[in-house]
Protein backbone atom coordinates (compact mmCIF):
# COMPACT_ATOMS: atom_id res chain seq x y z
CA UNK A 1 0.00 0.00 0.00
CA UNK A 2 1.48 3.17 -1.15
CA UNK A 3 1.65 6.15 1.89
CA UNK A 4 1.65 9.78 1.50
CA UNK A 5 5.54 9.53 3.14
CA UNK A 6 6.47 7.06 -0.06
CA UNK A 7 5.42 10.13 -2.64
CA UNK A 8 5.82 13.09 -0.86
CA UNK A 9 8.36 15.65 -1.72
CA UNK A 10 11.19 15.67 0.79
CA UNK A 11 13.05 18.64 -0.71
CA UNK A 12 10.65 21.91 -1.31
CA UNK A 13 11.08 25.76 -0.35
CA UNK A 14 10.78 26.96 3.21
CA UNK A 15 10.69 30.64 4.16
CA UNK A 16 9.77 32.59 7.32
CA UNK A 17 6.94 34.70 7.36
CA UNK A 18 9.20 38.28 6.88
CA UNK A 19 10.58 37.01 4.03
CA UNK A 20 9.88 39.31 0.69
CA UNK A 21 7.92 37.89 -1.74
CA UNK A 22 10.85 39.30 -4.18
CA UNK A 23 13.01 36.10 -2.67
CA UNK A 24 9.93 33.78 -2.19
CA UNK A 25 9.51 34.05 -5.76
CA UNK A 26 12.95 33.04 -6.57
CA UNK A 27 12.90 29.57 -4.35
CA UNK A 28 9.61 29.26 -6.27
CA UNK A 29 11.43 28.95 -9.55
CA UNK A 30 14.21 27.08 -8.07
CA UNK A 31 12.51 24.26 -6.76
CA UNK A 32 10.19 24.39 -9.96
CA UNK A 33 7.13 24.15 -7.50
CA UNK A 34 3.71 27.02 -7.28
CA UNK A 35 3.61 27.11 -3.52
CA UNK A 36 5.79 28.04 -0.31
CA UNK A 37 5.75 26.45 3.29
CA UNK A 38 5.96 29.51 5.87
CA UNK A 39 7.68 27.88 8.88
CA UNK A 40 8.78 29.60 11.67
CA UNK A 41 12.59 27.64 12.91
CA UNK A 42 10.52 23.85 12.44
CA UNK A 43 6.95 24.71 13.55
CA UNK A 44 4.57 25.28 10.64
CA UNK A 45 2.62 28.81 10.70
CA UNK A 46 1.33 29.04 7.09
CA UNK A 47 1.68 28.49 2.75
CA UNK A 48 2.06 30.96 0.45
CA UNK A 49 0.95 29.57 -2.96
CA UNK A 50 0.54 31.38 -6.46
CA UNK A 51 -2.86 31.49 -5.97
CA UNK A 52 -2.36 33.60 -3.12
CA UNK A 53 -0.24 35.85 -5.48
CA UNK A 54 -2.75 35.98 -8.08
CA UNK A 55 -5.76 36.97 -5.51
CA UNK A 56 -3.69 39.84 -3.50
CA UNK A 57 -1.35 41.32 -5.91
CA UNK A 58 -1.78 44.29 -7.94
CA UNK A 59 -4.81 45.06 -5.63
CA UNK A 60 -5.34 48.68 -3.89
CA UNK A 61 -3.73 47.36 -0.88
CA UNK A 62 -0.80 45.83 -2.63
CA UNK A 63 -0.67 48.65 -5.54
CA UNK A 64 1.52 50.91 -4.46
CA UNK A 65 5.07 48.52 -3.34
CA UNK A 66 7.19 46.51 -5.22
CA UNK A 67 7.58 42.99 -4.54
CA UNK A 68 10.76 43.62 -2.76
CA UNK A 69 8.95 45.77 -0.25
CA UNK A 70 6.02 43.23 0.12
CA UNK A 71 6.48 40.20 2.78
CA UNK A 72 5.53 36.95 2.58
CA UNK A 73 3.14 37.39 5.34
CA UNK A 74 0.80 39.42 2.97
CA UNK A 75 0.21 37.01 0.67
CA UNK A 76 0.21 33.37 2.82
CA UNK A 77 -2.84 31.47 4.19
CA UNK A 78 -2.88 30.64 8.29
CA UNK A 79 -6.27 28.69 7.89
CA UNK A 80 -3.71 24.83 7.11
CA UNK A 81 -4.93 22.18 6.28
CA UNK A 82 -2.18 18.78 6.51
CA UNK A 83 -1.59 15.23 6.40
CA UNK A 84 0.59 13.29 8.55
CA UNK A 85 3.47 10.54 6.18
CA UNK A 86 1.41 7.52 7.15
CA UNK A 87 -1.85 8.62 5.38
CA UNK A 88 -3.60 7.30 2.35
CA UNK A 89 -2.49 9.47 -0.56
CA UNK A 90 -6.46 9.28 -1.13
CA UNK A 91 -6.80 11.50 1.84
CA UNK A 92 -4.53 13.76 1.04
CA UNK A 93 -6.35 14.35 -2.65
CA UNK A 94 -9.92 14.51 -0.62
CA UNK A 95 -8.77 17.34 1.76
CA UNK A 96 -7.42 19.19 -1.66
CA UNK A 97 -10.70 18.71 -3.65
CA UNK A 98 -12.79 19.68 0.53
CA UNK A 99 -10.70 22.89 0.53
CA UNK A 100 -10.20 24.04 -3.34
CA UNK A 101 -5.96 23.83 -2.35
CA UNK A 102 -2.85 22.12 -4.30
CA UNK A 103 -0.95 21.09 -1.65
CA UNK A 104 -0.80 20.10 1.84
CA UNK A 105 2.28 20.03 4.25
CA UNK A 106 3.32 16.99 5.72
CA UNK A 107 3.62 17.29 9.27
CA UNK A 108 5.05 14.89 11.92
CA UNK A 109 6.12 15.48 15.94
CA UNK A 110 4.70 19.05 15.10
CA UNK A 111 7.44 19.55 12.20
CA UNK A 112 7.35 19.81 8.48
CA UNK A 113 8.98 16.87 6.68
CA UNK A 114 7.59 17.00 3.66
CA UNK A 115 5.10 18.39 1.19
CA UNK A 116 2.72 16.47 -1.44
CA UNK A 117 0.94 18.01 -4.18
CA UNK A 118 -1.70 16.60 -7.04
CA UNK A 119 1.39 16.39 -8.81
CA UNK A 120 2.39 13.87 -6.79
CA UNK A 121 -1.25 12.12 -6.63
CA UNK A 122 -1.74 12.55 -10.77
CA UNK A 123 1.33 10.61 -10.58
CA UNK A 124 -0.31 7.34 -8.91
CA UNK A 125 -3.93 7.68 -10.91
CA UNK A 126 -2.00 6.89 -14.27
CA UNK A 127 -2.40 3.20 -13.50
CA UNK A 128 -6.33 3.43 -14.60
CA UNK A 129 -5.64 2.53 -18.65
CA UNK A 130 -9.80 1.97 -18.35
CA UNK A 131 -10.65 5.53 -17.94
CA UNK A 132 -11.00 7.89 -20.37
CA UNK A 133 -11.05 11.89 -21.07
CA UNK A 134 -14.71 11.58 -22.26
CA UNK A 135 -15.43 9.76 -18.82
CA UNK A 136 -13.92 12.22 -16.84
CA UNK A 137 -14.32 15.84 -18.17
CA UNK A 138 -15.44 18.86 -17.76
CA UNK A 139 -17.35 19.51 -20.64
CA UNK A 140 -18.24 22.92 -22.26
CA UNK A 141 -15.30 24.94 -20.81
CA UNK A 142 -15.06 28.66 -20.34
CA UNK A 143 -12.80 29.49 -22.43
CA UNK A 144 -10.95 33.16 -23.15
CA UNK A 145 -9.77 35.52 -25.92
CA UNK A 146 -6.58 36.39 -26.92
CA UNK A 147 -7.59 40.31 -25.95
CA UNK A 148 -9.23 39.55 -22.61
CA UNK A 149 -7.21 41.38 -19.93
CA UNK A 150 -5.42 40.34 -17.02
CA UNK A 151 -8.09 41.34 -14.23
CA UNK A 152 -10.78 39.73 -16.36
CA UNK A 153 -8.97 36.71 -16.35
CA UNK A 154 -8.85 36.97 -12.13
CA UNK A 155 -12.33 37.17 -11.83
CA UNK A 156 -12.62 34.19 -13.93
CA UNK A 157 -10.33 32.22 -11.95
CA UNK A 158 -11.59 33.37 -8.56
CA UNK A 159 -15.31 33.35 -10.07
CA UNK A 160 -15.25 29.45 -11.14
CA UNK A 161 -12.23 28.42 -8.55
CA UNK A 162 -10.12 27.52 -12.16
CA UNK A 163 -6.56 25.98 -12.55
CA UNK A 164 -5.97 25.94 -15.96
CA UNK A 165 -8.55 27.88 -18.95
CA UNK A 166 -8.20 27.29 -22.69
CA UNK A 167 -7.69 30.56 -25.18
CA UNK A 168 -9.50 30.39 -28.27
CA UNK A 169 -9.07 32.12 -31.90
CA UNK A 170 -12.39 34.25 -33.22
CA UNK A 171 -13.40 30.27 -34.35
CA UNK A 172 -13.48 28.73 -31.11
CA UNK A 173 -9.65 26.82 -32.12
CA UNK A 174 -7.84 26.46 -29.27
CA UNK A 175 -4.30 28.38 -29.66
CA UNK A 176 -3.21 28.44 -26.17
CA UNK A 177 -3.65 27.67 -22.86
CA UNK A 178 -3.49 30.25 -18.88
CA UNK A 179 -3.29 28.69 -16.14
CA UNK A 180 -3.11 30.21 -11.94
CA UNK A 181 0.84 30.27 -12.37
CA UNK A 182 0.94 32.61 -15.35
CA UNK A 183 -1.79 34.81 -14.29
CA UNK A 184 0.59 35.24 -11.12
CA UNK A 185 3.78 35.45 -13.01
CA UNK A 186 2.16 38.21 -15.26
CA UNK A 187 1.03 40.14 -12.04
CA UNK A 188 4.17 39.75 -10.51
CA UNK A 189 6.19 40.71 -13.23
CA UNK A 190 4.04 43.87 -13.95
CA UNK A 191 4.06 45.03 -10.42
CA UNK A 192 8.13 44.63 -10.46
CA UNK A 193 8.56 46.57 -13.77
CA UNK A 194 5.73 49.31 -13.99
CA UNK A 195 6.48 52.63 -11.75
CA UNK A 196 2.92 52.74 -8.66
CA UNK A 197 1.88 55.37 -10.47
CA UNK A 198 1.25 54.47 -13.68
CA UNK A 199 -0.15 51.05 -12.78
CA UNK A 200 -3.56 51.61 -12.36
CA UNK A 201 -3.85 53.10 -15.88
CA UNK A 202 -1.54 50.34 -17.75
CA UNK A 203 -2.84 47.47 -16.10
CA UNK A 204 -5.93 47.41 -18.22
CA UNK A 205 -3.61 46.63 -20.98
CA UNK A 206 -2.29 44.04 -19.78
CA UNK A 207 -3.59 40.93 -22.25
CA UNK A 208 -3.93 37.33 -22.20
CA UNK A 209 -2.25 37.48 -25.20
CA UNK A 210 0.95 38.95 -23.75
CA UNK A 211 1.28 36.04 -20.92
CA UNK A 212 -0.47 32.89 -22.56
CA UNK A 213 1.31 29.92 -23.54
CA UNK A 214 0.98 28.52 -26.74
CA UNK A 215 0.03 25.17 -28.12
CA UNK A 216 -2.09 23.64 -25.29
CA UNK A 217 -1.74 19.82 -24.64
CA UNK A 218 -4.59 18.28 -26.69
CA UNK A 219 -5.70 14.85 -25.82
CA UNK A 220 -9.19 12.76 -27.91
CA UNK A 221 -12.22 12.10 -25.83
CA UNK A 222 -11.41 8.46 -26.02
CA UNK A 223 -7.60 8.89 -24.80
CA UNK A 224 -6.74 7.16 -21.95
CA UNK A 225 -5.77 8.54 -18.18
CA UNK A 226 -2.06 7.16 -18.36
CA UNK A 227 -1.37 9.80 -21.48
CA UNK A 228 -4.10 12.36 -20.35
CA UNK A 229 -1.40 12.52 -17.41
CA UNK A 230 1.87 12.56 -19.76
CA UNK A 231 0.29 15.19 -21.54
CA UNK A 232 0.16 17.57 -18.36
CA UNK A 233 3.26 16.81 -17.16
CA UNK A 234 5.01 16.75 -20.58
CA UNK A 235 4.16 20.74 -20.23
CA UNK A 236 4.08 21.01 -16.80
CA UNK A 237 0.14 22.32 -17.14
CA UNK A 238 -2.34 21.74 -14.91
CA UNK A 239 -4.35 20.68 -17.69
CA UNK A 240 -5.21 19.84 -21.37
CA UNK A 241 -8.07 20.21 -23.60
CA UNK A 242 -10.58 17.45 -25.14
CA UNK A 243 -10.63 18.20 -28.56
CA UNK A 244 -12.62 16.90 -31.45
CA UNK A 245 -12.79 17.79 -34.84
CA UNK A 246 -10.25 20.59 -34.03
CA UNK A 247 -13.19 22.30 -31.65
CA UNK A 248 -12.90 21.91 -27.97
CA UNK A 249 -15.46 19.47 -26.29
CA UNK A 250 -14.20 20.02 -22.42
CA UNK A 251 -11.07 19.95 -20.59
CA UNK A 252 -9.64 17.54 -18.00
CA UNK A 253 -7.12 19.46 -15.01
CA UNK A 254 -5.40 17.90 -11.58
CA UNK A 255 -8.74 18.67 -10.27
CA UNK A 256 -11.05 15.73 -12.30
CA UNK A 257 -7.84 13.52 -11.92
CA UNK A 258 -7.83 13.63 -7.93
CA UNK A 259 -11.53 13.35 -8.29
CA UNK A 260 -11.35 10.61 -10.11
CA UNK A 261 -8.50 8.61 -7.85
CA UNK A 262 -10.60 9.29 -4.71
CA UNK A 263 -13.69 7.40 -6.32
CA UNK A 264 -11.66 4.74 -7.99
CA UNK A 265 -8.38 4.01 -6.34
Amino acid sequence: MVLVKDIMLREFPKVSKNETLEYAYKLMEKYGIDRVVVVDGDKLVGIMAKWDVMEKLATLRTRQLVPGRLHVSSFMSTDLKTITPTADPRQAAQIMLENNIGGLPVVEDDKVVGLITRWEIAALAKQRIDIRAVDIMTASPIALKPTDTILYVRKVFETYNMIFVPVVDEKGKPIGYVTVNEVADALYAFHDIVEEKHRKERIGHLLVEDFMRLRPPSVEPNTPLPKIVEAMMEKRSKGVVVVQNERIIGIVTLVEVLKHYTIYS
